[in-house]
């Protein structure tokens, strides 16, 4: 730790290995994002076909609302595909 050198040497090391470290759990995560807005859009397509006979109107607003959140969604998954056609990316 006397010489910078050296001390700048293991700090860049260190940071490196934090590095690979979050790749492997963006791995993870990117993929449990897609999975969760997809499993979103399957249940809030099911609810509103469960209370479109009862309560056409509850129906026709919670498909407004979902609307705006599927396209943030669209603009997710796109970066999503981009992220997974990286060439470290594993998925696992």
């Amino acid at each position: 730790w006397s010489k910078p050198g050296h001390r700048e040497a293991t700090t860049k090391f260190f940071k490196l290995c934090r590095a690979h470290e979050e790749i492997t759990r963006l791995n993870v995560e990117v993929r449990r994002l897609r999975t969760s807005m997809h499993d979103e859009e399957l249940r809030m397509s099911a609810v509103v076909q469960d209370i479109l006979i009862s309560d056409p109107q509850l129906a026709r607003e919670l498909q407004h609302q979902y609307r705006s959140r599927a396209a943030i969604n669209a603009v997710h998954r796109y970066r999503l595909d981009r992220i997974e056609k990286l060439p470290g990316f594993s998925g696992v």
